[in-house]
């Protein structure tokens, strides 16, 4: 995926063995978890076994990220947001693994989409089959591919991994792909047409209707204050959540707010 750059040594041979915020509570209750997870993994020592190993190094940890996936038979989830440590464009492979027909799950945080040209290589990669969804914010990066191996940071600042750990299948795991999902369920999906949001500048007819929005009114008061019928009230407001990107009312207030709208 073009942003979820990790990684450390892989064990011999890492191929899976097998193909396989609308809600505040839901939320917290998702960032909770991942927060307690990464906390775990970070307090634990490597077992003997090998379901965990720690690996040094953003270059390492870049490397494993692309092995991982370029293993991948069916699925890759993947939390996007910084820091990076790609030592090779992952775009490229994403694109190559999409067209052999491995699911893409990516969810974004909100400042790694709006990093350029993140949103406009995500739209590309839409277009080939990725699934995007964004948050405003994502406790962790992760990457989860088929169930069988998970790939998350351990130390390092804003714009740099030390270190991360590789977790192969195990109650761990399970745990961690129990986080993406609760934190997918509720996320906002990107919309192609976000790319061109970025740069449009409202009419003081949008304005209007989104303070209305921002306010709680619905379709009928905005219509009536703003000399509309229901009808073309109902319609002008889904143009506007169309072009925001997004799918609701709320979602489109939220993103206004970020494109300094309002």
């Amino acid at each position: 995926m073009p942003s979820i750059q990790a990684g450390m040594p892989p064990p011999a041979d890492p191929t899976p063995r097998n193909p396989t915020g609308n809600s505040t509570a839901a939320g917290h209750d998702a960032h909770t978890r991942a927060r307690k997870a990464v906390e775990s993994v970070t307090r634990s020592t490597v077992a003997a076994d090998g379901v965990l190993r720690v690996v040094h190094g953003a270059e390492r940890i870049g490397n494993t990220a692309h092995r991982l996936q370029r293993g991948a038979s069916s699925l890759v989830r993947g939390v996007v947001k910084p820091p990076y440590a790609a030592t090779e464009p992952l775009d490229t492979l994403e694109r190559h693994k999409l067209a052999e027909g491995v699911e893409y799950r990516v969810l974004y945080d909100r400042a790694a989409l709006a990093r350029p040209p993140q949103l406009e290589t995500t739209t590309r990669l839409m277009r080939r089959g990725e699934q995007a969804r964004v948050v405003q914010f994502a406790p962790t990066k992760l990457l989860v591919v088929d169930d069988e191996f998970g790939l998350l940071p351990l130390t390092g600042g804003p714009e740099e991994l030390e270190s991360a750990v590789l977790v192969r299948d195990s109650a761990m795991l399970t745990a961690l792909i129990r986080v993406f999902d609760d934190l997918w369920r509720p996320a906002a999906p990107v919309r192609e047409s976000a790319a061109s949001a970025e740069s449009d500048v409202p009419t003081d007819e949008e304005r209007w209707i989104l303070s209305l929005l921002a306010s709680g009114a619905t379709d009928d008061t905005i219509g009536r204050l703003m000399g509309f019928s229901s009808r073309t009230a109902h319609r002008r407001v889904r143009e506007l959540v169309t072009k925001l990107g997004v799918e609701t009312r709320f979602q489109a207030g939220v993103r206004a707010v970020k494109l300094g709208w309002l």
